[in-house]
């Protein structure tokens, strides 16, 4: 399975413009323009293929406007074609027009739900960042797609066929079933996490986190431990955009994955609870291997916002990655504990300029928020030699 996990990554833009001086008393005259935490989102798993990436919503709404025939009529005839991509592109188009025009050809789409031919997936949204792993579509993930405009309405028939004999159908109709976010399907989507098929299993995890219903909380943690990685992954995720604490036992346990793909996923889902206890495990999962996992577990750490993160945290302030570095200077400002004060300060010193970016806007929010012990004319000289540096 081409795995496309939907996440929400941490992408840290920080402008930082300090002017630094010492005051008469000795103070620090400081003036900082933050523009923030900026959370990249990509579209996640989608149809055939299979996340990081989040969330943002349905991925077919996201599509840009492109001139369709307006006949339906005609569309409905295209689904029926000899030749796939013609299938695939009479859906996709079907999926652009109002709700009320698309219901005619509900039941069409429902039977294209089981053709899992290739297809170039960007004929149909050529120019348009969906993200996620769209170079490969199908007539059937196009028309689950389409089927998002129809709504409500087709909540039970694309229950009957996540029910059904046919493997590709049921993924297909899980995936649907996701974009409409209906609550009414969070139960048959429970039952198929124990689908024979490892797609249908992960595409009803990804689809129970779209949905966001806390039922889905126990049996997405049962499903953690799955022989396949990327339902393991699908399930974080979905754990993640649900935002309840009952499963964060689960994923801290699940940061010991033997999957980096999967440990990096769970470390995002605990950022997006936000609970005090998941501090310890992340705080050991800046010691992991890889560096993605370890930074994903610093940003997880400062969403939390914990002071008890702080000592793992300065330590990774030395760690050999500098994306890893940059982060974690993000997440000791987000925490803004007095005690990492020291550590920020001789982080200024990094030989990476967007480290030290990041590690002067830390250390502003810090000064700012405490009384930190500061030796205000040692920080101007470090600020003034990190800017020359061109931090």
């Amino acid at each position: 399975m081409n795995k496309n996990t939907r996440r929400t990554r941490p992408i840290v833009l920080f402008a930082v413009v300090l002017l630094a001086s010492t005051a008469a008393g000795g103070g620090l005259g400081a003036e900082v323009l933050y523009s923030g935490p900026v959370f990249s989102v990509s579209t996640g798993s989608t149809g055939g293929g299979s996340l990081t990436e989040s969330h943002e919503h349905s991925v077919a709404s996201n599509s840009a406007a492109t001139p369709a025939p307006q006949n339906i009529d005609d569309l409905i005839r295209q689904l029926g074609s000899s030749d796939a991509t013609e299938r695939a592109m009479a859906a996709c188009r079907i999926g652009r027009m109002r709700s009320s025009e698309v219901r005619p050809a509900m039941d069409a789409l429902l039977a294209l739900l089981s053709d899992d031919t290739s297809v170039d997936g960007k004929l149909c949204r050529e120019n348009e960042n969906w993200g996620g792993d769209w170079d490969q579509s199908s007539p059937g993930r196009e028309a689950a797609i389409a089927l998002e405009e129809v709504g409500s309405v087709a909540v039970d028939p694309l229950i009957a066929r996540l029910e059904g004999d046919d493997p590709v159908a049921r993924k297909n109709a899980a995936f649907a079933l996701g974009l409409i976010e209906d609550p009414r399907a969070v139960d048959p989507l429970v039952r198929t996490l124990r689908d024979q098929v490892v797609d249908v299993r992960a595409r009803s995890a990804w689809s129970l986190g779209m949905i966001e219903d806390s039922r889905a909380v126990d049996p997405l943690v049962e499903v953690l431990d799955d022989t396949s990685a990327d339902v393991r992954e699908d399930a974080a995720w979905a754990l993640g955009m649900i935002e309840d604490s009952r499963a964060v036992a689960g994923l801290s346990g699940a940061l010991e994955d033997q999957e980096p793909e999967v440990r990096e996923q769970v470390a995002w889902a605990l950022g997006m609870i936000e609970a005090d206890s998941a501090v310890a495990g992340l705080s050991r999962a800046m010691n992991d291997s890889v560096p993605d996992v370890r930074e994903q577990a610093a940003w997880a750490l400062g969403m939390i916002e914990s002071s008890d993160a702080t000592s793992a945290l300065v330590a990774a302030l030395k760690d050999e990655v500098p994306d890893v570095r940059e982060q974690v200077a993000w997440a000791l400002g987000m925490i803004e504990d007095p005690s990492a004060a020291d550590a920020l300060m001789e982080a200024l010193e990094d030989e990476d300029a967007d480290v030290r970016k990041q590690v002067m806007w830390a250390l502003m929010r810090v000064i700012d928020s405490s009384d930190a012990d500061i030796d205000h004319k040692e920080l101007a000289q470090k600020l003034r030699k990190a800017l020359k540096r061109g931090g």
